[in-house]
C-alpha cells in the first residue's frame, strides 16, 4: 500500500528526463536544458576547493560530526553573512544540510500541519509544493508579475493571507524566472508577514549569481520580523553532486525558538550532513577566488544569447533573467494549433528535436503557458539548440 502523502508528488524537472534518457536509449541526441546543474557542462569545481576535500578525507575527517554542522564551518558562514550582507549572526543560528533541499523539509516538517498554507511565490520551484502537501499543508501561490519583470503581485499576495497562513516564502533570484525580487517588493512583503505575525523563509541559493542587478537580502530588512535563510555551496561555488547547504535564523525578538528547536531534533535524527565536504566548503569560504565571477561573466554571455535568439523566434516571448541560469518564455498557445498546453509542447519538443526543458504547469499553476529552460550550455551547443527551436516552431 502506498502512503497517502507520497501519491500526489510530482516533480517536472527530473520527471521530463525519463522520457529524455528513453529516447536516449534509442540513439537520440537530448540536449539537457531541464536541470540546472553546471557542472554537466564546461563549469568545473576549483581544484583549491577539490584538494580541500581530498585533505579532509586523508586527514581523517570521515566519520559523524556534529548533527548541526561543524563549528568551524558555522562561524565562517557567520563572518561571511557579515561580510556580504551586514547580518549579525552566531554559530547557535546555523544549522548545516544537506543542500538547500533538506533544509525545506526540515523548515517546512516543523512549521506545516494540519492543513496550514504557506504562501509561495508562483510560479514556483515544485519543492515548495511537494513539501507542503507532503506534511498536510497547502501550498498558495502569489502571483509574479510577468509584465514587471515577474516581480511579486503585492495585491495578489495581502489576498491570499488567512487565518491558516503561517508564512511567506521568497525566491529571489527566482526559479523558474529568473527574476530578482526589487528591493521595494521585498520590504513590502516584510512589513505584510509583520502585519500578520508571519514568519518569512528566503531561498537565497543563487543570491551571487546574478547579472547588472543586485540581490537584497531579506533579513537586512526585518527587525521584528522572524526570516528564515536558505543557502548552500552547491551554485556559486561548483558543488552540486556534494549536497551541502545551511539554514540561518535571523530572529531579533526570539521568535522563533521553537521552530528552531524542531529543526535541530530533525537535523538529529538524520545523523549529520557530509563531513568532509563541510570542510571542504570551509575552504571555499575562507578564500573564495574568482570562479564565481567567472561563472557569472560565462552566464551572462549566455543568457544574452539565449534572450535574443528567443525574442527573434515568432509565437514565444520571454522576460530577461536577472540571475540564476534559467529563462521561462511563454508560448503563444493560440496561436498554435498542434499542442494542447504547455506539457504537451515540451513533450513534443523534446521528443521531435531532443531539447529537454520543463513545462511551465510543472512549476504551479501560474506556470502555464510557458517552459523553461537553462542556459547553461557553451554558445556553440546554444546556437544549434535556438537553431533546432526555431526551425520546429516554423513548421
Amino acid at each position: 500500500m502506498l502512503a497517502e502523502r507520497i501519491r500526489y508528488l510530482e516533480y517536472a524537472i527530473r520527471d521530463i528526463a525519463i522520457i529524455a534518457e528513453e529516447l536516449k536509449k534509442r540513439g537520440k541526441k537530448i540536449h539537457y536544458l531541464n536541470i540546472g546543474d553546471p557542472l554537466i557542462f564546461d563549469f568545473k569545481t576549483p581544484r583549491y576547493i577539490l584538494d580541500a576535500l581530498s585533505k579532509a578525507i586523508y586527514s581523517g575527517y570521515n566519520y559523524y560530526v556534529d548533527s548541526l554542522g561543524i563549528l568551524e564551518l558555522r562561524k565562517e558562514i557567520c563572518r561571511d553573512q557579515e561580510k556580504k550582507y551586514g547580518l549579525k549572526l552566531t554559530q547557535e543560528d546555523i544549522l548545516i544540510t544537506s543542500g538547500v533541499t533538506e533544509g525545506i523539509f526540515f523548515v517546512f516538517s516543523t512549521l506545516i500541519e494540519n492543513r496550514n498554507e504557506i504562501l509561495i511565490p508562483g510560479p514556483s520551484y515544485p519543492v515548495y509544493i511537494n513539501y507542503a502537501k507532503f506534511f498536510g499543508g497547502i501550498p498558495v501561490e502569489y502571483k509574479l508579475n510577468e509584465n514587471n519583470n515577474w516581480n511579486p503581485d503585492i495585491n495578489d499576495l495581502r489576498k491570499k493571507i488567512s487565518r491558516k497562513t503561517k508564512a511567506i516564502l521568497i525566491s529571489s533570484p527566482n526559479n523558474p524566472t529568473g527574476s530578482l525580487f526589487s528591493e521595494k517588493k521585498i520590504k513590502e512583503i516584510i512589513d505584510i508577514a509583520g502585519e500578520h505575525n508571519l514568519l518569512v523563509i528566503s531561498d537565497e541559493i543563487y543570491d551571487e549569481i546574478v547579472f547588472e542587478k543586485k540581490f537584497s537580502c531579506p533579513a537586512i530588512h526585518a527587525d521584528d520580523v522572524p526570516i528564515i535563510g536558505l543557502n548552500g555551496f552547491s551554485k556559486a561555488h561548483l558543488t552540486t553532486g556534494w549536497r551541502l547547504g545551511y539554514i540561518y535564523f535571523h530572529d531579533q525578538e526570539n521568535q522563533l525558538e521553537q521552530l528552531k528547536e524542531g529543526v535541530q531534533k530533525m537535523a538529529r535524527a538524520r545523523l549529520c550532513a557530509n563531513s568532509v565536504a563541510q570542510y571542504a566548503a570551509l575552504e571555499a569560504l575562507r578564500n573564495p577566488g574568482d570562479h564565481t565571477k567567472k561563472m557569472v561573466t560565462k552566464l551572462k554571455e549566455r543568457r544574452n544569447y539565449s534572450f535574443k535568439r528567443i525574442k527573434q523566434i515568432e509565437g514565444i516571448d520571454c522576460v530577461n533573467a536577472d540571475g540564476a541560469f534559467y529563462l521561462f518564455p511563454k508560448i503563444d498557445l493560440k496561436g498554435f494549433s498542434k499542442w494542447k498546453d504547455d506539457k504537451d509542447f515540451s513533450i513534443s519538443l523534446l521528443k521531435e528535436t531532443g531539447i529537454c526543458t520543463v513545462f511551465g504547469s510543472g512549476f504551479g499553476t501560474l506556470g502555464k503557458e510557458h517552459f523553461r529552460l537553462t542556459f547553461l550550455p557553451t554558445l556553440h551547443e546554444l546556437e544549434e539548440i535556438f537553431d533546432l527551436l526555431e526551425n520546429y516552431l516554423k513548421k
